[in-house]
């Protein structure tokens, strides 16, 4: 990992501005991404290692590669330059640079989000019934209605989770129409998991991701909403902050958010054209 000019320095400063040990951390984490990247594209800086060899232009550089590269979100972007921005401000002040490249480099557009699906979460026994949808669709709808991310909804071993949760009888009977869905994968795989590959063909038991999201997909274009995992999770958390008189499954769930979590989703019902 690269070495990080005046670090020393500068973690003394961040602790005067009595930061989190995880804003800390993602301090550290941008900038180890910053010089590992002038390393590789500033020749100047990779024989000097000395920051007065940096200068707007890689920062705008840096920001192409972080966009069109890593295909990061706009709002991981900001963060970033935001990091970065510290860091030179910083350096300046103790007169170690003699500019901040950082001090034009705008940041990116956050679109407002849009198209929530709040009605599939607001009426989800109407959905669960809707033969026209794809099983596994309506199965990761329950369970991010149960405060689950996709990415544990397709965990090895979630299936053990998920048979202690509490259902409605809607709810379970759309399970009883899944049971019958999953059996004959159920028996050719030996396998218990919620979210199984119809492909016998298939070098693993366990449903991809890209198949899964085919399906969302599909049921995406025939319900015209957007029913992709990132959107359906955040749909589910933002109602249920919305709440006027949160339920104790909502609370508990609220109190269990880490605090950038938290602080992340509140901006984003903030700043969105969320309703209810």
């Amino acid at each position: 990992m690269t070495k990080i000019p005046y670090i020393t320095g500068f973690n003394a400063y961040l602790k005067t501005r009595k930061i989190s040990d995880r804003a800390h951390t993602e301090y550290l984490n941008s900038l180890h991404d910053f010089f590992d990247y002038m390393i590789e594209h500033n020749a100047d800086f990779k024989v000097s290692e000395d920051v007065k060899e940096i200068h707007e232009e890689d920062i705008r550089s840096f920001k192409n590669f972080l966009d069109s590269n890593l295909q990061l979100s706009p709002s991981t972007i900001n963060k970033v330059l935001s990091n970065l921005n510290v860091y030179f401000k910083y350096l300046f002040s103790v007169k170690k640079n003699l500019e901040i490249p950082t001090m034009n480099v705008n940041s990116l557009t956050v679109k407002a989000q849009e198209n929530f699906p709040t009605e599939v979460f607001e009426n989800l026994p109407k959905y669960l019934s809707d033969e026209d949808l794809n099983v596994y669709t309506l199965l990761l709808i329950l369970i991010i209605s149960k405060g689950y991310t996709y990415q544990e909804a397709l965990s090895e071993g979630f299936y053990s989770e998920f048979q202690n949760l509490s259902f409605s009888t809607d709810e379970r009977k759309f399970i009883s129409i899944y049971h019958t869905f999953i059996k004959p994968y159920a028996d050719f795989w030996n396998n218990g998991n919620l979210f199984l590959s119809r492909n016998k063909g298939a070098k693993s038991p366990l449903l991809s991701v890209s198949a899964l999201h085919r399906n969302l997909k599909n049921d995406s274009e025939i319900l015209k909403l957007d029913l992709t995992p990132k959107k359906l999770y955040t749909t589910f958390v933002l109602i249920t902050l919305s709440a006027q008189e949160p339920s104790d499954f909502q609370l508990k769930f609220i109190n269990n958010m880490s605090t950038s979590s938290l602080l992340y989703y509140r901006r984003v019902l903030r700043e969105s054209d969320f309703k209810m």
